[in-house]
């Protein structure tokens, strides 16, 4: 029979090995389709403006405009009220009218009530790619709803890629291409740029864009996905990924329809270049109520920058700071260490630099004796000054920016040194100070393969100098406080791992799916604690032995099984939290001393929650005394399975210091979720405890994140798990299946 048995293990494995690699061909055609569909919308041969108007101050002429702007030689102004002519271009009175049957992008600037029947029209003329910047589909209730749902079935039918609806639409500087009501846009960025930036809102685009356009950074391509229709940000970061166009790909994210599909999007992408992230106003759409603290802190904030984390994107907390880093990442070698040195002409701005690079956890290099006694044998300090880190160049700075070349090439070998700080104030034009050699310092920087950031200090009349510093290839920053908020998120750049999740080397055992199988078919949803420990115990888990106990002869001998001394816990689908009910005894120690307290329990439970049902009680040796954490997971409407990590007992409610992964995790991933806690000291040991072994306790939450993702639970909390005498017990369990 096991001969039986091996073959059909053999047989069902080399089908599922043919099963996924038809997967994976089918993803990659789909992939290639939708790249070339997205390259069609970014870079069209025509283009066709449908509601073009011929009144200047409406949307449909504001969009003509664009479009002309853009240089595309085929451009079909669509004007149902019988316009010729419209902006000098030829108009049409329908879709139908266009002479051509091979129109890859259609503008679409019509009332909602228009666009189902225009966008048939637009497939039947061979459209690829569209941009629907009417409103009134899904933020418009239910018939919006029905009607986008509509739209993109007709779309994903015919292959066709839809910015919007609700949208400002999208500028390709490489193309020129200009598909949004913003004509200016084509004569602001004229130059192509690397970064990529995706935004859910037109606003924060719109903000974006002018904070580009003030520090005169390219951009290369500006999304707004509005309502999402049929393009989310994973089929963005899917483009951004193939696109050689893209070098830094800048984030705005205010909610997620799949945040698992967004993750491995994000994750594949963040593994070949960086990603920086904006997100705001998280919703938790379609969660249940928990019975559990990892379901009752799941909250979508927290599983969101969890997802963020976990991919490898950097996240910042403002457009100026979503800008500032995308320019950094795109201008700078990465930040290998964590060692700054400035160099300056005025203490203040280098100290409030220093502080900020100091919270973020970078710090002042010191520098080689080699590169002091250089700094004072070349002169280019002042007699009274140290050679010392910040380097000061004190008034002689300002009067001679030569310096700041000289000490860059200093600090540039100095293997102690792996970035710079240079704070230096503009002269203004003034023509008794000597300019600063902008190229040669761009040069130094580039020699060095470190990267050289600047604050320098200028009005915005005197903006024309970022742009020269643009051109330098140097990161420049009107405030010491940007410059080194740059510089810290550039270190984070570079030490975001790119984590995709590990692949179990085997499944969990025949026995543990077969019990799991059985309670599923019996109905039962909510797991006892006595059956949540068996389903840990069967995954290689270490619990505290329970058993059930339905009377005082039962529990005694349970009681002699285990080993005395023990633990009472009331066992009762009804009860969540046992001790508030007078469900829990610690510390008996003798079968007298037990059967009393069997008694008592069942009254005092029944007292104070009568409706409840009562199975039993569960009867568990008491653990050795240690520190105290929660590990456990849930199951997320939008992000799938989760895992949980913080400081267990009683502080997991008060402190909610908890941290969150997407499930599974690798065991490098599980370190990290370690760190993460403020009170990661408490694992070091305080007042006389032992540390907590972390190999184990990553292992454990690597174990947790299979459970979640391989078995139908909708969630499971260990808490506590009791870390004592260099290994774990986890002492209470909950567990929900679905």
């Amino acid at each position: 029979m096991s001969g039986v048995f091996e073959l059909f293990a053999r047989t069902r494995f080399r089908t599922a090995s043919f099963r996924l690699k038809d997967k994976e061909e089918k993803m990659a055609k789909h992939a290639a389709e939708d790249f070339e569909a997205f390259r069609a919308m970014f870079s069209p041969r025509s283009v066709a403006v449908v509601g073009a108007s011929t009144h200047g101050g409406k949307v449909g002429n504001f969009v003509l405009r664009s479009a002309l702007a853009s240089g595309v030689e085929k451009v079909y102004p669509v004007h149902a009220g019988g316009a010729e002519e419209i902006l000098g271009r030829r108009a049409y009175p329908s879709i139908e009218a266009i002479p051509d049957d091979a129109v890859d992008l259609f503008l679409f600037a019509v009332p909602q009530q228009h666009i189902l029947k225009g966008f048939e029209a637009a497939v039947a003329k061979g459209c690829r790619g569209a941009v629907i910047f009417t409103a009134g589909f899904r933020e418009a209730g239910e018939e919006g709803r029905r009607d986008q749902q509509r739209l993109k079935a007709m779309a994903d039918e015919a292959g066709v890629k839809i910015i919007g609806p609700n949208t400002m639409g999208f500028y390709r500087s490489h193309s020129r291409m200009n598909a949004t009501f913003m004509p200016v846009l084509s004569d602001f960025f004229t130059e192509p740029g690397g970064i990529t930036v995706v935004s859910q809102s037109g606003g924060v685009a719109g903000f974006a864009a002018i904070r580009f356009l003030e520090d005169h950074i390219p951009m290369g391509t500006l999304v707004c996905l509005g309502n999402r229709a049929n393009v989310e940000f994973a089929d963005m970061l899917d483009f951004c990924a193939e696109d050689d166009k893209t070098t830094v790909v800048a984030l705005f994210i205010e909610g997620l329809d799949d945040v698992r599909r967004f993750y491995e999007a994000a994750s594949r992408c963040a593994s070949r270049k960086p990603v920086v992230v904006l997100g705001a106003g998280y919703t938790a759409a379609g969660r249940k109520v928990a019975r559990s603290h990892t379901g009752s802190m799941a909250q979508s904030q927290a599983i969101y920058e969890a997802a963020f984390r976990q991919a490898g994107l950097v996240q910042v907390h403002s457009v100026e700071e979503l800008v500032d880093t995308a320019k950094i990442l795109a201008l700078s070698p990465p930040l290998r260490g964590n060692r700054v040195a400035v160099i300056t002409h005025t203490a203040g701005p280098a100290v409030l630099a220093s502080d900020v690079l100091s919270r973020k956890g970078l710090v002042l290099a010191d520098l080689a004796e080699k590169t002091k006694e250089a700094l004072v044998s070349r002169k280019v300090l002042a007699s009274f000054m140290p050679a010392d880190n910040p380097v000061d160049l004190t008034t002689f700075g300002y009067l001679d920016r030569r310096l700041y070349v000289d000490v860059l090439g200093l600090l540039g070998t100095d293997p102690g040194v792996d970035a710079t700080l240079s704070v230096c104030l503009s002269a203004l034009g003034d023509p008794q100070v000597v300019p600063f050699p902008l190229e040669g310092f761009g040069r130094t920087a580039k020699e060095s393969g470190k990267p050289a950031v600047f604050v320098w200090g200028a009005p915005s009349a005197a903006a024309e100098e970022f742009k020269a510093w643009m051109q330098a290839g140097v990161a420049a920053y009107p405030t010491a406080e940007r410059a080194a908020a740059a510089l810290a998120y550039l270190h984070e750049a570079t030490h975001a791992a790119r984590r995709m999740p590990e692949t179990p080397s085997e499944r969990f055992s025949e026995a543990l799916d077969s019990f799991v199988a059985d309670l599923r078919a019996s109905g039962r949803t909510l797991v006892l604690e006595h059956d949540a420990k068996r389903i840990l115990e069967e995954a290689g888990l270490r619990t505290a032995k329970t058993v059930l106990a339905v009377d005082a002869d039962e529990a005694a001998a349970a009681a002699r099984t285990v080993g005395y001394p023990v633990v009472l816990k009331i066992a009762s689908p009804d009860i969540v939290h046992k001790s508030d009910a007078g469900g829990v005894m610690l510390g008996i120690r003798d079968e007298t001393s037990l059967r009393r307290a069997f008694g008592e329990m069942m009254d005092r439970v029944k007292h104070a929650a009568p409706e409840a049902r009562i199975v039993g009680i569960c009867v568990q040796p008491l653990v050795p005394e240690g520190t105290e954490v929660v590990v456990g997971g849930a199951r997320d409407p939008q992000a799938g399975p989760v895992v949980m990590f913080g400081l267990g007992g009683i502080w997991v409610e008060a402190l909610k210091d908890v941290v969150f992964r997407l499930a599974p995790v690798s065991e490098q991933e599980a370190r990290r979720m370690i760190e993460e806690i403020r009170g990661v000291k408490v694992l070091g040991g305080l007042r006389g405890k032992p540390p907590v072994n972390k190999h184990a306790l990553a292992r454990l939450i690597v174990a947790i994140g299979r459970l979640m993702d391989e078995l139908p639970i909708q969630e499971l909390d260990c808490n506590p798990v009791i870390f004592h005498d260099g290994t774990y017990t986890i002492a209470d369990a909950r567990m929900s299946l679905f």
